[in-house]
């Protein structure tokens, strides 16, 4: 881990390093391995501010404080910053327990007989979607991002008329607009 300090109108008492950085330690187990912190120390009219912004790899906490001395200042803006990792953490936490396994389980799968006899039978196949709310242009990017052949969207620009584009057989793209 990196750290940067920085002192404006004012010189870094020795302690604050040694309090930011054990601060640090113990927040190591909720950062992501490659972090950097910046601490900006300044001199105001009847106090001392101290800045912190930790910059991981997808997020950033940034936290001020100001007190009497820089002890108190940087004790108070760690805290902030421990406050904000360990919230965060727990809302990745809460959203990977509720987005529930990425794999179905086998008794879900469909039968390989099941699904070749009802493709036979009718010829057709069916999907369930919703329709979602976007631009022609994000749904082209949708459409050509995946590997469906028909996409229902709404369209933003045409007062959220439905539109379907599918994907032909020569490969190029057809957009059906209803009347």
């Amino acid at each position: 881990m990196k750290t940067v300090y920085i002192a404006r109108r004012i010189r870094i008492h020795p302690s604050l390093p040694e309090i930011v950085d054990a601060k640090l330690a113990k927040l190591e187990r909720f950062l992501p391995r490659t972090v950097q912190a910046h601490v900006a120390v300044k001199r105001e009219k009847n106090a001392v501010a101290v800045e912190v912004a930790v910059a991981g790899r997808q997020r950033t906490w940034k936290a001020t404080a100001s007190g009497p001395d820089q002890r108190t200042a940087a004790q108070e803006v760690m805290d902030r910053i421990a406050t904000q990792v360990k919230k965060s953490k727990a809302l990745v936490k809460e959203e990977k327990k509720r987005s529930g396994p990425s794999v179905r389980k086998p008794e879900t799968w469909p039968q390989p007989e099941a699904a070749g006899a009802d493709r036979a039978a009718g010829g057709t196949r069916r999907e369930t979607s919703a329709a979602r709310t976007m631009f022609e242009e994000d749904a082209l990017a949708a459409f050509h991002g995946s590997s469906r052949d028909v996409l229902v969207y709404r369209d933003l620009g045409a007062d959220e008329a439905l539109r379907v584009l599918y994907r032909r057989r020569d490969g190029r793209v057809g957009l059906v607009v209803p009347e």
